[in-house]
């Protein structure tokens, strides 16, 4: 075998595996949300506490902002589809995206100042993590106030019953960020034995 030959297949095998592991982070991504809810009450919307942005943003972490974003808005766009929360779709894409490639982009920067300290790329993965849950919480007060203005509420009611629902949004990024001070090191660890 020539070493062409050699390198192209262990770029096709780099590649299949790259698919497979971004694909299990959409899977879990889904799971986390549909095996594990806690309905909350909210003047907006139908909130619930779930797993789903602790995947996300271990996947964003570990795979990187681009492939991070891939598995997390799919898996939460499928469980969106699959659950009736179709009118939900547009918004969950966009922010996920976004918040994916922006706190990817963040991550990568700090884990590269960490020079491989273990220590300082953990605290990178969770200020990356309050920075993610930071996001949740503003882009959502401000699509539920421009979603309670297009229903036609005042500014002030908007901006009011915007501030109702946001307790839900608080208790996920908190949530997610306690999932992701606990599990990141482990996780890590398993993934670097996997993906490699």
């Amino acid at each position: 075998m020539s070493t062409a030959t050699i390198k192209h297949h262990k770029t096709e095998t780099s590649r299949v595996r790259e698919l497979v592991i971004t694909a299990f982070f959409a899977a879990i991504t889904f799971l986390g949300i549909q095996a594990f809810r806690i309905p909350l009450p909210a003047s907006i919307g139908t909130p619930f506490v779930h797993f789903g942005h602790v995947f996300v943003v271990m996947g964003l972490l570990l795979q990187g902002g681009k492939r991070g974003a891939v598995s997390g808005t799919l898996g939460l766009v499928i469980f969106d589809i699959l659950n009736g929360y179709i009118q939900d779709i547009p918004q969950v894409f966009a922010e996920t995206i976004i918040k994916c490639l922006i706190v990817g982009a963040i991550f990568a920067i700090l884990k590269e100042k960490a020079d491989h300290d273990k220590k300082k790329e953990y605290m990178a993965a969770v200020i990356s993590a309050v920075i993610y849950g930071c996001m949740n919480i503003l882009i959502e007060l401000v699509m539920g106030t421009v979603r309670l203005l297009i229903l036609g509420s005042g500014l002030s009611a908007a901006i009011a019953g915007s501030i109702m629902s946001i307790p839900a949004t608080v208790i996920n990024a908190v949530f997610m960020i306690a999932a992701i001070i606990i599990l990141y090191q482990p996780v890590r660890k398993v993934y670097g034995r996997l993906a490699y």
